[in-house]
């Protein structure tokens, strides 16, 4: 591009008069020049304040009051008493990692949280040992952190990587008690015996169980087929007994009443009666008889002695003696007779009695069998019961059959793990601690950062730069100019109204690089580019709130600071910008102070592959972009020069 060397040369002389006028009206009065000086400090002193709060927490985290309460009562594992709280407890107060204050009372420790006189406490309950040491269940073993973070979110954020710290020590530390038991334990081989041999037993008795219950299930097929039997059996007892209970009180019907038998059996006693009588009367006929004979011969004897008697007597008294003779045989013989039908009438009479009372006896056990035989609706709940017993006797016959497949099973199963036991217990190799925590990520750093405070140094510098231009341009006043410069050019204008911030802004740049290398001992990879990225971005950013002033005035001033607060915001310092937004991610690209941070990376740490040529050229073309528009936007407001003093209200 050709340059007119008069018409240059022309604007450079007029904007060095303008320039001297404004310094001039700078230095006029001490507490002006005192002012100035000030403001020249104010970046430095941001940086300093700031960064001097942050620059290495983590060496003054002793300064944290912690709570701790050990209420762990401890636990018997193994044969040996252990106490994990007092163990952590000592750990901790000898780490020294932060201002641990021991305290026995729960509610005193939250309550000290609650208040704010404690950044928080660590609880360890009494059932802290029990729960932890056995692993029962994950996450059995409560260990709590009480903190809040209505009191200070970054000691909350600080407490809960402490607590995600401490369980991951507490668990590697038990991890390596147990697996430290496991390597030097010395039973296990005879645990493996002992296993090996109980389950060899339990193999033989699922053997043996296996043959009992094959022979218990033969057993119980034989005894469904014989309760078969049996239920076709108590059906034929049942119409038997139905039968026999007819039968038996058909048989009670059809004796002879009772009095019937009773008239027999008096009859019969009145016969014998009788017919003792008659022998009675048959004895005294034959006892005449013989009396008769008696005297018919003493008759005939007397008259066979007497002549005329036998002659008159002899003749019809033979006959009659032949006939009473006879006669008295006959009645003999018919006593005799009468004397065995007599013994026929007793025994008659005695067989009569016996059959009476034995028909009376008869039917008094007829009368208890029929009482004893069981009733129709007796004999049906005993068919049904005999089913029932034949269905469950075919159910136990399944059953006993399904379990000895299950004992099958478990046989042939047995005999598997018997083969699979190994012979010997094969120790891991290794120790306690490489089994109990055999991972770790190796973290890999480039362009590494010592802490948190030499982090946040690209971060505030453009703050402090922004700030430190904001205040140069705020006390001048940016829209007048002396009379004389009415006929100047716009270039010169711009470039004399600029000189006293631009003289600020490079004092403030080299004072804060002085508290860089001197206070903190910022040592950047390159140690010229940082001046001229600082310098560059101060100046620009002097020209743009220098624009910003031309547009609007006072309200320029207003979108000054909100677009400090903006790009703080959008520039990805803090936090990485995606996090914060699609709003905040879209806009970062075309923010100014987003290439200055990547910029102040790549020169202090090295990042970004180092590239900060092309952050410094964004830089510097936004400063003379807003230069140029600067120039042609706004009205200038002519005074005379000793009304144009600085905007300062001291």
């Amino acid at each position: 591009m050709h340059v007119n060397a008069p018409v240059f040369g022309r604007t450079w002389r007029q904007a060095q008069r303008i320039a001297r006028v404004e310094l001039a009206l700078a230095l006029a009065q001490p507490r002006w020049v005192a002012a100035l000086a000030v403001v020249v400090c104010i970046p430095a002193l941001y940086v300093l304040i700031y960064l001097s709060s942050l620059w290495d927490p983590n060496a003054h985290t002793q300064s944290l009051r912690v709570g701790l309460v050990n209420l762990d009562k401890g636990y018997a594992y193994r044969e040996q008493h252990v106490n994990i709280g007092d163990e952590l407890a000592a750990k901790l107060l000898q780490k020294k990692n932060f201002g641990y204050y021991p305290m026995d009372d729960i509610a005193q420790a939250r309550e000290g949280v609650r208040q704010g006189d404690l950044a928080f406490a660590i609880i360890v309950p009494p059932d802290f040992s029990a729960l932890a040491l056995p692993g029962r269940t994950a996450d059995e073993g409560r260990l709590e952190v009480f903190a809040s973070a209505g009191n200070n979110y970054q000691t909350f954020q600080i407490a809960k990587k402490f607590a995600e710290d401490l369980d991951a020590d507490l668990n590697q530390t038990l991890n390596e008690q147990r697996w430290k038991f496991v390597l030097t334990d010395k039973v296990g081989q005879n645990d493996l015996a002992a296993l090996r041999l109980a389950i060899g037993k339990i193999h033989q008795g699922s053997q043996s169980l296996s043959t009992g219950l094959q022979e218990a299930s033969r057993a119980g097929h034989k005894l469904q087929q014989g309760g078969g039997r049996l239920q076709e059996e108590v059906g034929k007892l049942a119409t038997g007994a139905q039968q026999l209970g007819q039968y038996v009180r058909g048989l009670e019907a059809s004796l002879p009443p009772s009095e019937d038998v009773r008239r027999i059996r008096i009859g019969a006693d009145e016969l014998a009666a009788a017919h003792q009588e008659v022998d009675k009367a048959l004895g005294s006929l034959h006892a005449g008889s013989v009396k008769l004979v008696q005297g018919v011969e003493q008759f005939r004897q007397q008259q066979d002695s007497s002549f005329l008697g036998a002659l008159r007597y002899g003749e019809p008294v033979e006959p009659l003696q032949t006939g009473l003779v006879e006669m008295r045989d006959g009645l003999q013989r018919t006593q005799q007779g009468h004397k065995q039908i007599s013994q026929a009438s007793e025994q008659l009479r005695e067989g009569v009695r016996s059959l009476a009372f034995g028909v009376r006896d008869l039917r008094g056990s007829l009368q208890q069998t029929i009482a004893k035989l069981p009733e129709a609706n007796q004999i049906t709940p005993l068919q049904t019961g005999m089913a029932e017993l034949t269905k469950g006797q075919t159910q136990l016959d399944q059953g006993l059959r399904q379990l000895h497949e299950g004992s099958v099973f478990l046989s042939a199963s047995t005999e598997w793990l018997v083969n699979k036991l190994p012979t010997e217990v094969r120790l891991l190799d290794g120790s306690p601690e490489g089994l109990a925590h055999s991972v770790a990520s190796e973290l890999r750093v480039i362009s590494p950062v010592r802490h948190l405070g030499a982090a946040m140094v690209p971060n505030v510098i453009p703050i402090a730069l922004w700030l430190g231009a904001g205040i140069a341009i705020f006390l001048i006043r940016s829209r007048h100019l002396s009379l004389f410069a009415r006929p100047y050019t716009r270039t010169a204008k711009l470039l004399g109204k600029a000189s006293v911030p631009a003289v600020v802004v490079t004092l403030q740049t080299l004072l804060l690089l002085v508290v860089l290398w001197a206070w903190f001992g910022l040592a950047p990879q390159g140690s010229w580019r940082l001046p001229l990225l600082m310098l560059t971005a101060a100046l620009s950013f002097a020209m743009v709130l220098l624009l910003l002033v031309r547009l609007g005035g006072d309200a320029g001033k207003a979108l000054a600071m909100l677009l400090l607060a903006l790009q703080i915001s959008s520039s990805g310092g803090v936090m990485p910008v995606e996090l914060s937004g699609d709003f905040y991610a879209a806009l970062s690209p075309w923010l100014p102070m987003t290439w200055l941070v990547r910029g102040l990376k790549a020169v202090i740490f090295d990042a970004y592959g180092g590239h900060w040529l092309l952050p410094w050229a964004l830089t510097v073309s936004l400063g003379c972009c807003a230069a140029a528009l600067a120039t042609r936007v706004g009205r200038w407001h002519y005074r005379r020069s000793r009304l144009l003093r600085p905007a300062l209200d001291l």
